[in-house]
């Protein structure tokens, strides 16, 4: 659980120090891997807390929030979002509905996280066909890995008076002869937030104080224990997530989820001849989701029950190269009931081995590796549709070579395979939550992608700085496509049968429009840059950021919900007991849009905070801090989210808070 409530958009993010990247199992530094990666925690994860785990990296370059309110928001890295971005709890699936729909939230608060990882580009070497955009991985640590002494912990509380709200996390853990444990929890409720403007950018007179329906209410917690010997670490935890919260595109209607989820670790040192490590890591979870209309009725139910499992095999060094074996194996069902189901019941089931290696030459570092996969989507019988299965192949090579002390370039290339999702292929019917009926197409493709990424660091002195271009070509690229029957350049506004708007079967008729699935050849560019400034023994530290994407499709033109160009600037201090931060980030107006998709005007966000410390013996302590997000009032209306004209972000929040480290 983390112990921190305070968030900032552009606040400190990481040291480019060596920071392990745990969602690889060769566990590389972060300086020195050939993907772009980024590892949140300590400082810079405290202060970008929010509550979404998108809104929480959104000031990452090259990753963006669906932003559905504040409560569901999904990450968008590098234009990819939904099944194309997946998110894993300690290595393992979330085992949400989260990846279906950008009203459904993310089953995994950021208060429970204390680390998270950011692996931008393809992921499906390691992850499969549902990381080929890019991964999140969220470090609970709720199974200790290391020996544990006296109990330590820690614990956040943050009012937000202005939105009705609060938040409170504590977390606790320790041990002894090597049996050690952990517990926490979390709890976090606000009303309705305040907003600049209009709600409606098509309404001129839907001005409001406040966004309806935009209430949020979570809670959660868990229990972990383990057991750390000389050569085995075996380890079980079992947590629950439970949320409600309102949806301010839809009036009266609320999503109602709950999960429970129970992990299991097992690590032996040195099993066999020629084997250093073998690590077996089990998930298991348990999702109930309702979508509950005013009048308590429940409009779409979704009900996930799902297991994964992951076994590694570290070897010895064979001609230098030191590598590792997997095998995952995933299976989920889906099941979905109520008026507005859209999606029919389906059963999915994916095994796949994996290699990856890496060679050192002196300070360069080769890597490479291979996966084969297969993917297999059963819908209910009743259905009346196919059943799909499906071979995917993934391999990347990449080098990390220094120019001299301070300097390091890295080059990966991946071809990476993904498996149709199950809404892309047997969606049929409304969605209410983005004002669409999905049309999906059990014929789809599997989608293939060819990645380049080149990027030079400066990982040395108090100047350091990162910066990277890519670009990544599709084949079957498999996306929603808005239609215009008539060529009149105006989205097809359809009834809940598919007629369209003022048709002779539905007259004045239009609720939603058609979104059609189909596939098309793609292709992604773009940079990303960081740079952070941290003179030794300066009270003073500032970091820089900036990024921008261009996404066409085949065809069509501009990719839909492409993020505009921003950049961004963190001034922090620290001068004896007390710390702050100010920060700025400005982004443009998205005017490269798709067909028959709107345009978003530039704003400029600032936040600010100033905090005091009593300190305590060591790391030990009491924080008192004051908070102001989005202090220029800006009306936000990012890009990447698919009610962007219809539901603002907040305007200016002000905070206060305590943390405790104990």
């Amino acid at each position: 659980m983390a112990q921190s409530g305070a968030s900032g958009p552009t606040g400190p993010v990481l040291s480019l120090d060596e920071v392990r990247v745990t969602a690889d199992p060769l566990t590389p530094d972060e300086v020195r891997v050939t993907r772009p990666v980024s590892v949140l925690q300590g400082e810079g994860l405290r202060r970008a807390l929010d509550s979404s785990l998108g809104s929480t990296l959104a000031s990452q370059p090259g990753v963006h929030s669906s932003a559905f309110g504040t409560a569901a928001g999904r990450p968008v890295i590098r234009g990819q979002d939904g099944a194309r971005v997946r998110v894993t709890q300690d290595g393992l699936d979330s085992f949400d509905a989260s990846a279906l729909s950008p009203d459904h939230a993310v089953a995994i608060d950021p208060l429970a996280a204390r680390r998270i990882e950011i692996l931008r580009g393809p992921a499906t070497l390691l992850y499969g066909g549902a990381a080929i955009g890019g991964l999140v991985n969220i470090g609970t640590g709720r199974i200790p890995l290391q020996r544990l002494g006296s109990p330590e912990g820690g614990a956040v509380l943050v009012a937000d008076p202005g939105n009705h709200g609060h938040h409170a996390g504590a977390s606790v853990s320790g041990g002894l002869g090597g049996l050690n444990w952990s517990v926490g929890g979390f709890d976090r409720r606000v009303g309705d937030y305040r907003i600049p403007g209009q709600i409606n950018v098509a309404d001129p007179d839907s001005r409001s104080a406040r966004l309806p329906n935009s209430y949020q209410r979570g809670d959660g917690g868990h229990a972990g224990l383990s057991w750390v010997g000389e050569r085995l670490t075996l380890g079980l935890a079992h947590g629950e997530f439970g949320a409600r919260y309102g949806i301010p595109a839809e009036p009266d209607v609320s999503i109602r989820l709950k999960q429970q989820r129970t992990d299991a670790l097992a690590i032996i040192e040195r099993p066999l001849p020629g084997i250093t490590r073998l690590r077996a890591t089990l998930a298991d979870g348990r999702y109930q989701h309702d979508e509950v209309e005013g009048s308590g009725q429940i409009g779409t139910a979704f009900r996930s029950s799902g297991r994964e499992t992951r076994v590694e095999l570290t070897h010895e060094p064979i001609a230098q190269v030191r590598g590792v074996f997997g095998w995952q194996g995933r299976e989920r069902s889906l099941q979905v009931s109520g008026d507005e189901a859209y999606l029919p019941g389906n059963r999915e089931r994916q095994g796949a081995l994996f290699y990856v290696g890496e060679r050192a030459f002196g300070p360069t570092r080769l890597e490479f590796g291979w996966r084969g996969e297969q993917a297999r989507l059963r819908p209910d019988a009743a259905s009346g549709l196919p059943g799909r299965d499906f071979s995917l192949q993934s391999a990347s090579a990449g080098i990390s070579l220094p120019l001299n002390a301070a300097h390091r370039v890295g080059l990966n290339l991946a071809m990476a395979q993904r498996a149709p999702a199950a809404e892309e292929l047997y969606a049929n019917g409304p969605h209410a939550a983005t004002a669409t009926l999905e049309i999906g197409d059990s014929a789809l493709r599997r989608e293939r992608s060819m990645n380049l990424d080149l990027s030079v660091r400066r990982t040395a002195g108090a100047l350091r700085w990162k910066a990277g271009l890519y670009t990544n070509r599709f084949s079957n690229y498999i996306h929603g496509r808005t239609t215009d029957a008539n060529g009149d350049g105006i989205a097809d506004r359809v009834d809940a049968a598919n007629h369209i708007e003022n048709s002779a079967a539905a007259p004045g008729a239009g609720e939603f429009t058609r979104l059609v699935y189909t596939q098309a050849g793609a292709r992604f560019n773009g940079l990303e840059a960081e740079l952070t400034w941290q003179p030794t023994g300066s009270p003073w530290g500032l970091r820089l950021f900036g990024d921008s994407a261009r996404g066409r499709i085949d065809g069509e033109g501009n990719a839909p919900r492409m993020a505009p160009t921003r950049f961004g600037a963190s001034l922090d201090m620290e001068r004896g007991a007390w710390s702050g931060f100010v920060s700025a980030m400005r982004v443009a107006g998205q005017n490269r849009i798709a067909a028959l998709e709107t345009r978003t005007d530039a704003y400029t966000r600032v936040d600010a905070e100033i905090a005091w410390r009593a300190r305590g013996e060591g790391t030990r302590g009491l924080t008192l801090f004051l908070q102001g997000r989005n202090l220029l009032n800006e009306t936000i209306r990012p890009h990447t989210s698919f009610v962007k004209d219809r539901v603002p972000q907040p305007g200016r929040t002000l905070m206060a808070g305590v943390r405790a480290n104990f």
